[in-house]
């Protein structure tokens, strides 16, 4: 659809618009839009319509074919499974059991838990006794467990694209080290690796250093931390780690922060940062965040004050507030970016060493030397703001050392360990070029991607779920990896190829992992059982960085300005700023299905990427959704598809890392653009000028913003803080029929009550709730095709509502699974009763007996049912099947699906009561998958007539609502309204009102 953008500013501005919205097109309210509102499955007439073939089957293997074949038959070479002759120790067949180990992003750990059954991992859970993550996930640690079966792993080592072996890889290497080594001490043997911080093998490859002194590593980050630790030695002469107190804090002001995004420090940072926010709103206060940045993201959808600000003036503010914060003046010349600064630098001065400024990875290194000066000057630093040692080891060479080092001819071996250079360089740095003068070339992953294409040899990795290791978390704490199942195919793990290329005799992952920990003459005993422990609690204790003591920042250093603009010619002069996508990340998840019909956060777009737009460029660029644009800097180009975002500053655009892949047969093959080809080495996160052209094609983007789209209103609703007027009427409303039987008064009143609630003052909309949903509930992948036709399966979305103008609008998050409502419409609309409730107030689906009418959608006003329109995930290979949770029926085609409360835990805390003396399930024993893995725990389940249940309290807490509760159908899903600013001179909100 096509929007006047001008139209739509004036519609929100006037007060005609709706007060919280989810798109453009829900702004318009267009003819168009209220006929796709018309059906709930807006393409059900295109039943004849069917994916590409070839593409569907590549779908479905990437999501279901999990290699059972593989994983039961042994290296050995059996092929079948035969009954166990001795039970293995610790198994017992159809219980599970859980293994403590970590999740990688970028090298860091979150501390998880893998439940296995039968030997087979199925689902990641957090670790709660974790310091880090204290039982937290995000998206893609759930979506590992689909990455260990993934059939499109590279399987045996492959020598010039031929199968091989790793007796042959050791041969025909143990004789070009061990010359290289003897000639020139190691010269011309160079190693490639991803962020290190894990301390077993930072000491592998500081002995390996030692016996090659002439050996050069190199780290390859395309989303490194490398800014961080550069502005923190600019401000205080060392790289440094900063970490924050918030819970010390009384106003946040995030500079382009991304402390809530998916990234190595969301899990244990958004923990850090709810848990600050609850206790100030018990004390009556509201821990205000004020954001400022080139691009949304989910920091600033948390925002009280969002502001869309170019980096250039980004710089700028935060020289105007270091001046301030000095005794100096503004140097602004008005407009909004001088109101925010005036209002943030009031509440930052009014909390002096109570305030706290931070910015993210993507800042750049002198804006966050800046940010360093700005909270030393607050008298922050010490107090909100500390600093530790840098987790990751820092004394390697970066990438671009390694490009000309190859160029002057000077590398005869390279050794690429888990990492995908020729494809994530940046698009200046000409690798792939200076990559053809390398005599032997070496690369280990995961899979056949970019640059295995390109080597000599090509290793198989084994998992992490399948490996020995250790890793770091943020705050340095030591995780164990251990694995979880035999490996399923002949791939292993870097330290064990690290062995191989330096040891006499090659070592296995289990005895490299006690060579580093076992204290030197430890008793056995004694080791296996401080081993034992360690394994068990998922950490190695006391292994956190303590912080360090910083002195006075060092004095800004004068910068180059920046170049002045070119002159304006045919096309549009933008500053580009780049991102790590939100579900792909740099790419190294693109072949994980889940992730890829994974809305992202902000934009709901799946399978792909966009460039965002804001509204004003977009205006005056006459550009509509889905116009294919061009971006070109100094020879380098790219085209994808526009994205109208709101919030995006006026002449920045963002382009999103991690798709634009160009490996044949896999699922991420020629999804989106590649938006490392723009990059530019020196200035990795944005540039100062590209063109942007108009192409004149259309490539609209397949989202599900629109999906579900419910009619009604008040559907997120706000309480200022402090105030204890409900923000609901809790009278009960007339109906025409009698009180359920699960409701007081009815035949099951005193049979448990299940039910939810959710938080939107603590959901950060980070999506690890929805594909744990998925992980646990045998939730089959669709395809782009397929969501284009609003067919898509998630048994939880999302809805992300917008407030206010289109520039600069504030952002709520709202997780919708089914109400299981005490009097549900669905159950009402169903002609054969598929739809049912049970004792305990449980809105049921019997499969077996849906006939597919859809009329229970049609009845259902929150639109949470899904439908299978095609036999997502059948055809299946007994062995296949494997991966799936046993617990949980698989739908076939033309079946009602909906979110079931996880039934199945709820029957096995059901079960283990019953054993023994028949006692109440205690509150806490049922967890959700999605309770389980939100980050903030913004979700509470359990027992509604057990008063002393966490869920009793917040449905008695004066923020509780029901969706579209003047329906009276009784929702048992409940929410808390969201915290905001209480208005001076505001009055207390009165029931039935929402801001």
């Amino acid at each position: 659809m096509t929007h006047d953008i001008g139209a739509l500013r004036a519609r929100l501005a006037s007060g005609d618009g709706p007060a919280f919205w989810r798109s453009l097109d829900a702004v318009a309210d267009s003819p168009e839009f209220r006929a796709f509102l018309d059906t709930e499955y807006p393409a059900a007439a295109r039943l004849a319509a069917s994916p590409d073939r070839r593409g569907f089957l590549k779908l479905m293997a990437a999501s279901f074919a999990m290699s059972g074949l593989a994983a039961c038959g042994q290296p050995d070479g059996r092929t079948q499974e035969i009954p166990y002759v001795r039970q293995p120790e610790r198994i017992i067949p159809g219980a599970s059991l859980a293994y403590a180990s970590a999740a990688l992003v970028d090298g860091f750990a979150n501390g998880i838990t893998v439940t296995t059954r039968n030997g087979r991992p199925l689902k990641i859970e957090g670790n709660a006794e974790h310091p880090w993550s204290r039982g937290g996930t995000d998206v893609f640690a759930q979506g590992s467990i689909l990455g260990l079966y993934d059939p499109f792993r590279l399987q045996t080592p492959q020598h010039l694209g031929r199968p091989s072996s790793w007796q042959a890889f050791r041969a025909a290497m143990t004789g070009r080290v061990a010359a290289l080594k003897a000639a020139e001490g190691g010269r011309g043997l160079h190693l490639v690796t991803g962020p290190i911080t894990s301390p077993s093998l930072a000491a592998q490859i500081a002995a390996m250093r030692r016996d090659f002194p002439g050996m050069r590593w190199h780290v390859s980050a395309p989303v490194g931390r490398d800014a961080l630790y550069e502005g923190a030695r600019l401000a205080h002469g060392r790289p440094l780690e900063t970490r924050w107190r918030f819970d010390r804090a009384k106003v946040l002001v995030s500079l382009d922060g991304d402390v809530l995004d998916p990234g190595p420090g969301q899990v244990g940072q958004a923990r850090d940062w709810v848990e600050a926010r609850r206790k100030a709103a018990a004390e009556g206060r509201l821990l205000a965040l004020h954001h400022a940045g080139p691009s949304p993201n989910l920091t600033s959808a948390k925002a009280e004050s969002p502001l869309a600000i170019g980096a250039d003036g980004l710089s700028a503010l935060v020289r105007d507030l270091l001046a301030e914060a000095g005794g100096g003046r503004a140097q602004d010349s008005g407009g909004p970016a001088a109101a925010w600064r005036a209002k943030t630098f009031a509440a930052l001065n009014a909390a002096r060493g109570e305030g706290l400024v931070l910015a993210g990875a993507q800042a750049g290194p002198e804006l966050l030397a800046q940010v360093h000066r700005l909270n030393a000057a607050l008298g922050n630093t010490g107090r909100t703001v500390f600093h530790t040692a840098p987790v990751p080891v820092l004394d390697a060479e970066p990438l671009n050392a390694l490009a000309e080092a190859m160029r002057r001819g000077e590398v005869q071996v390279l050794v690429m360990l888990d990492v995908n250079p020729v494809y994530e360089a940046a698009g200046d740095l000409g690798f792939l070029e200076a990559l053809a003068r390398v005599p032997l070339k070496v690369h280990a992953g995961l899979y056949q991607d970019e640059t295995a294409f390109h080597c000599d040899w090509n290793l198989p990795l084994a998992h992490p779920l399948e490996s020995w290791g250790d890793a770091r978390s943020l705050d340095g704490t030591v995780t164990p990896i251990q694995p979880t199942i035999r490996p399923l195919y002949d791939g292993r793990s870097v330290p064990e190829i690290l062995s191989i290329l330096t040891d006499a005799e090659a070592k296995d992952g289990a005895a490299l992992f006690d060579a580093h920990w076992r204290s030197p003459g430890e008793p056995d005993a004694a080791w296996t059982a401080r081993r034992d422990a360690v394994l068990q609690a998922g950490f190695f204790e006391g292994t956190a960085f303590a912080p360090e003591p910083v002195g006075a920042p060092l004095p800004a250093t004068v910068t180059s300005a920046r170049p002045a603009p070119s002159p304006a010619g045919p096309a549009r002069r933008v500053e580009v700023v780049f991102r790590p996508d939100a579900t792909v990340w740099d790419g190294s998840l693109a072949n994980l299905a889940w992730l890829q019909e994974l809305p992202k956060p902000l934009t709901k777009v799946v399978w792909g990427n966009v460039i965002a737009v804001s509204p004003g460029l977009a205006e005056r660029e006459e550009l509509r959704q889905g116009d294919v644009v061009t971006l070109e800097a100094e020879g380098r180009r790219i085209e994808g598809p526009v994205w109208i975002q709101p919030g995006q500053a006026e002449d920045s655009v963002t382009v999103s890392l991690g798709y634009g892949r160009r490996i044949p047969e896999q699922l991420a093959d020629g999804l989106g653009y590649d938006a490392y080809r723009l990059r530019a080495g020196a200035t990795p996160w944005c540039l100062a000028e590209a063109t942007l052209a108009k192409t004149g094609r259309k490539a609209p983007p397949v989202t599900t913003q629109d999906h579900g789209t419910m009619e009604g209103h008040d559907f997120v609703r706000v309480q200022p803080v402090g105030s204890t007027a409900p923000v609901a009427s809790r009278a009960a409303l007339p109906s025409l029929y009698p009180p359920a039987p699960t409701s007081p008064g009815g035949r099951y009143d005193q049979e448990r009550a299940w039910g939810m609630a959710i938080d939107l003052d603590a959901c950060i909309g980070c999506n690890a709730c929805v594909t744990a949903c998925q992980s646990e509930n045998n939730i089959p992948v669709v395809g782009k095709e397929e969501v284009a036709l609003g067919r898509w399966l998630h048994w939880l979305r999302v809805d992300r509502y917008y407030e206010g103008g289109l520039d600069a609008p504030k952002t709520h998050f709202m997780p919708v699974p089914c109400m299981h409502c005490e009097q549900a419409p669905c159950e009402v609309g169903c002609p054969v009763e598929a739809t049912v409730h049970d004792r305990e107030g449980l809105n049921l689906m019997v499969y077996n007996r849906c006939v597919g009418t859809r009329a229970c959608s049609s009845y259902c006003p929150y639109k949470v049912r899904r439908f299978n329109y095609l036999d997502y995930s059948g055809d299946m290979a007994p062995v296949q099947q494997q991966q799936r949770n046993p617990e949980v029926t698989v739908r076939a085609r033309g079946v009602m699906e909906k979110c079931t409360y996880c039934v199945q835990r709820i029957a096995a805390a059901r079960i283990d009561a019953t054993k023994g003396d028949h006692a109440p399930i205690p509150d806490g024993a049922v967890v959700t998958a999605c309770q389980g893995a939100c980050p903030t725990r913004a979700i509470t389940f359990g027992d509604l007539r057990d008063s002393g249940s966490r869920v009793a309290a917040a449905a008695a807490d004066p923020r509780n609502y029901g969706l579209l509760a003047e329906l009276n159908t009784k929702p048992r899903t409940t929410y808390l309204a969201r915290l905001v600013e209480a208005a001076a001179g505001e009055p207390a909100a009165t029931p039935g009102t929402t801001r």
